[in-house]
Order: C-alpha cells, then structure tokens, then sequence
C-alpha cells in the first residue's frame, strides 16, 4: 500500500459538498437581492434610464394661426424648424466625437466651431434647421444628451409693405396685428415621446406614453386688400423722398362698412429696427381744412344756413376775440358752398357763429373725434378735442376748431368723417377684422353703426359739394380720368412736431355713389409743397388711379356693378 492515498474520506467529501452548497447560495441570494434592487427597490430609476437610452422626448410648438388678407392672400405664415441642443453632463467623454459628427452634419445651421467643447451644462447645436432635414438626422440616431425642439418661424410674404398693419412676432415680442390678435393667434404647445426602434430608427409607438399633441393658433382673415396695400406703401415712399417729408400716411377704407382695405405708414421702422409708429392709428395731428365739413354740414343739419345764404368774406380777414384769422387771399362775396369749394377760413368762421360752441363740440364728438375708433390694432390715439369749459378753452377755441385748429386726428377718424358724409349719415366702428376660421369654416366679423351724425340728405349736399371742389376749386389736383371725385384739400399750420406744414387731402370715389374712401396725410414737406393741393392731392390721384386700374368696378360706386351686369343682360 502506497504512502499516499488518493481516496477522499468520506467526512471530508461532505465538508466540501457543504462548502460548494453554501458558496452557490451566497451567489444566488447575491444574484436575487440585486434582482430585487433592480426589478423592485429602483425599479423606477432603472425603467427610466432604459427608457431614457431609446425614448427621446420633443417639444411640439403649436402652429400659430396664419394671417390672410380679403382675398385668401397669405400676409403672415409659418415655417417648421427644430433646434439641437446638448446637455454635455449626459454625453460620455468617449462619445464627443459624436457631437462633432452630428455638427458636421448640420452644416450651415450649426452654430458650434469644431472641435465642440464639453461644457457644464446646456449649448445649443444649431437652430431654425428645416423640419425635413432635422427629421432625417433623427431618425438616424442623435448621440446621447441631444435633444430636438420643433417650432415655428414667422414668415411674412409681404416684407415690409405690410408690417405697419400685421407687426412682427417673435418669442420675446409681439406688435401690430400679431400683437392684438395673439391670445387667437397663438395656439397650445404639445410634447412628444419618440422612441427608437431595433432598426435603430425612431417611431412613435407607446400610446400610453403622456403624449400632449400641440393645438393650433386659429387663422384670422382682415379685411385688408393686399394689392391696394402695396398701391398705397409704394406711393408713400415715393411722395416721402419728392416731397422730403418727415413721414406719410394714408387709409384707405369701404364706407359702407368702416372696413379698413388699407393702411400705410412711412417710415415703417424706427432706427434701432423696431415698428415705427403707425401714423395711421397712432399718431394724431391737426386736420387743417379737411375739417371744415363738420361745421358746414352741422350748420346744414341745424337748419341755420340754406343754399342760398350769401357770406361777405372781403376783406380777407376776420376778428375773433381780439385775434385775426385770415384767407390766403381776399375772396369776395361767396355762397354756402363756395366757403368749401374755396376753402375760406373767414367764410367757415362766419359759419360757426350760427352754432352754439356747445352744438360745435357735439357734432365733432358725433363724427367720433376725442375718441378712440376702437380699431383693432394696439396703442390707438384718441387725438384731442377741447370743449367749452375745459382747461385750454379760449374765445378763439371755436372758430379754431372750425379751420381744423385746436383739435387734433388720426388719419382713420378723418376717413371716417367722410365715410358718414360717403354712405348717407352713418358711423361706423372701423375693422380689420374680416373673419376668423373656426374648424373648416369662416366666421364673419359683423359692421357695427356708432352714431348717425346727419341725415342723408345733409350728407347728399356735402357730398355734391365736395365734387365742386375737386372740378372747380383747391381740390383740381386730386382730379383722375374718366371718373367724379370728392374730397377736400388741407393744410394745417403744426401746433405740435418738428415740422411747420402738414399737407392733407381727403376723397371720395366715385363721388355721388362712393366705393371708397382714401385719405392722404403728408407731414412736414419742403415748404414749396406744403399746400394740400400741392403734394397730397396729386399723391391721392396716384394712388387712386392704380387702385381703379386694379378693380375698375369700384369706380361705379357699390351696387352699381351688378345693376351694370343687368344692363347687359337684359340687351
């Protein structure tokens, strides 16, 4: 028998079954506590990091509702982009060449140099990447810590032509129309879950997952006519460099309905690049001469004055509480209509001395002055209207007031002013909006009436009156082929501003049946055109003559046109 045994004995075996027994049970009691720390005590950070691994979320801007003139023409839209961010804690220092990749692969809409530098927290990677194109990185596979935002980028066919009017929006501001309209305008922002398939491309597949899809803004039509908006823009920054102007207005609106087809305001930006103030809305400033209908059509209502009533303006100037306000001109001996038809300050003086200064102030307020028109767009001037009794008022307030002094418009109150004497003796609340869509249909914006100033047939005499003045007195200027004009000439002498004219003309087309009313402001011309006849007139002609080249129907007055294509039927 050897010295050495190879035989196991038998208490020895056991020790050793024993021993392999207990290691295999401190391994699974090992195995199952981490089991249970994974599956039961952190489960829930263990689900989200796998999840966070194949599951990216983005951030969904709702489209904001688009902006369209009368017509369907787009004046305010959008474009999809999506930004790229990294948040470097979550990016694995063996991963950044990644980062570089996926730079590479943005190419222009990168705004990191390469190499990337890790940083402690956020950078953004690129943004206003076309929707198409982020699409195509995502699907690829974005490194870890990337993250997609998509939104929407303002678009503006238009420029500036109608920025005065639609404003600009942006995250951090909003003007004009994009302004006032944003709580319609702005829709609700949703979130995304995209998780990656095995293919490695992204789908969305869990719809349990807390998915909140984005609520588009509601589109808005306005009742603003893109063509005539251009007619108008246009002509303003010509009339501002021939003219040498501080700045230029004009509206354009339906006096059947105060609807707004035009609005144009030069300059348009101030010098830091903001919207410049809209002289149209915003501004106010003295009306001169095309104010002298009020006083005449309200001596016409009250009954104080008739066709036939003669007025002795000789000498040129009349005394007024110890002050003169004078003609440019002596003009002898004129009729009621001839003191519109030649614009005589002696003659409409004369005229407010047949009214109470009370019965003055009330017929302006009538037509809507000292008051905001309630346009839809934000910042309006109510101008000023002084009354009997307030601080300012002196003996000369009246006859000031009469010759467009003393009292202060925007260019919408004056159009409106001629819209009551265009359509009959109504006033409306002026719109820009002609409707807003909800669903698959467009709800109509209604006209509202404020007041009826004067009858119809007060309304009727100013309106032949104010075609006396365009074919045989200051309004020649304003005149345009082949169709009858209405309006009045002003020009007023700045109680406020840096400049000393302000040259204005008011019109009506056609004039015994309007389709339109336009007017023209332009502010602080050299002074060889500081007559209305001499710059804002011939501007009105202008712009009116391109507008009926664009729709000649409007030169045959609302209603006419059909009652024409009758005509023709009926041959």
């Amino acid at each position: 028998m050897s010295a050495w045994n190879s035989e196991i004995s038998p208490e020895r075996r056991s020790a050793r079954l024993k021993m392999v027994m207990i290691s295999a049970l401190i391994g699974f009691l090992i195995v199952a506590g981490r089991l249970v720390n994974i599956q039961i005590v952190h489960h829930r950070h263990y689900a989200d990091a796998a999840c966070n691994q194949h599951t990216t979320q983005i951030d969904v801007e709702a489209r904001r509702g688009r902006i369209l003139d009368r017509n369907g023409y787009l004046l305010a839209g959008n474009r999809t982009v999506a930004t790229f961010q990294v948040y470097w804690p979550e990016v694995p220092p063996e991963e950044t060449a990644l980062i570089d990749t996926l730079l590479q692969r943005l190419g222009e809409h990168s705004r990191v140099k390469l190499p990337a530098e890790r940083r402690s927290g956020n950078q953004i990677l690129a943004i206003d990447v076309p929707y198409q194109e982020a699409l195509l990185l995502t699907n690829s596979g974005l490194p870890a810590g990337v993250s997609v935002d998509v939104g929407q980028e303002r678009t503006y066919p238009m420029g500036d032509m109608a920025a005065g009017i639609i404003g600009r929006f942006t995250a951090e501001n909003a003007e004009g129309i994009e302004q006032w309209f944003n709580s319609d305008l702005q829709g609700v922002d949703g979130r995304l879950f995209i998780e990656r398939s095995a293919t490695g491309r992204y789908n969305l597949t869990d719809p349990e997952a807390d998915n909140i899809h984005a609520v588009d803004g509601r589109d808005i039509m306005l009742t603003i006519d893109a063509r005539f908006q251009c007619i108008i823009m246009e002509e303003l920054e010509s009339a501002m460099d021939r003219f040498n102007s501080d700045w230029a207005a004009a509206v354009l609106i339906d006096p059947t309905n105060g609807e707004v087809l035009a609005a144009g305001s030069v300059p348009i930006r101030a010098q830091n690049g903001s919207l410049a103030m809209n002289h149209c809305f915003q501004g106010y400033h003295e009306p001169g001469s095309t104010f002298k209908i009020v006083t005449y059509a309200a001596c016409i209502e009250e009954g104080v004055i008739g066709e036939n009533d003669i007025f002795n303006c000789s000498d040129g100037y009349i005394d007024v509480a110890g002050d003169s306000i004078s003609d440019a001109h002596e003009m002898g001996i004129l009729s009621r209509d001839e003191i519109i038809i030649n614009s005589s300050n002696v003659g409409i003086v004369m005229l407010s001395r047949l009214l109470s200064d009370t019965t003055l102030c009330d017929y302006c307020s009538l037509f809507g002055f000292g008051l905001k028109t309630m346009i839809e767009y934000p910042d309006e001037s109510r101008g000023l209207l002084p009354v009997p009794g307030s601080h300012g008022w002196s003996g000369v307030s009246s006859a000031q007031i009469a010759i467009g002094q003393e009292v202060t418009v925007t260019p919408i109150q004056l159009a409106l002013l001629y819209g009551v004497i265009a359509n009959g003796g109504t006033l409306y609340y002026p719109r820009l909006l002609e409707a807003c869509r909800d669903g698959d249909r467009w709800v109509r914006e209604e006209s509202i009436v404020r007041s009826h100033p004067i009858s119809p047939e007060t309304a009727e005499t100013v309106r032949r009156t104010l075609r006396a003045v365009v074919e045989e007195g200051t309004g020649a200027s304003a005149a345009v082929d082949g169709v009858a004009i209405g309006g009045k000439t002003g020009t007023a002498e700045r109680l406020s501003g840096s400049s000393d004219y302000l040259s204005a003309f008011v019109g009506m087309v056609p004039a015994e049946n309007p389709s339109f009313v336009l007017v023209v402001i332009i502010d602080g011309p050299d002074y060889e055109y500081r007559w209305g006849s001499s710059s804002a007139a011939p501007v009105f002609a202008d712009m009116t003559s391109r507008i009926l080249a664009v729709e000649p129907e409007l030169a045959l007055g609302p209603g006419r046109e059909e009652e024409n294509l009758m005509a023709g039927v009926l041959e």
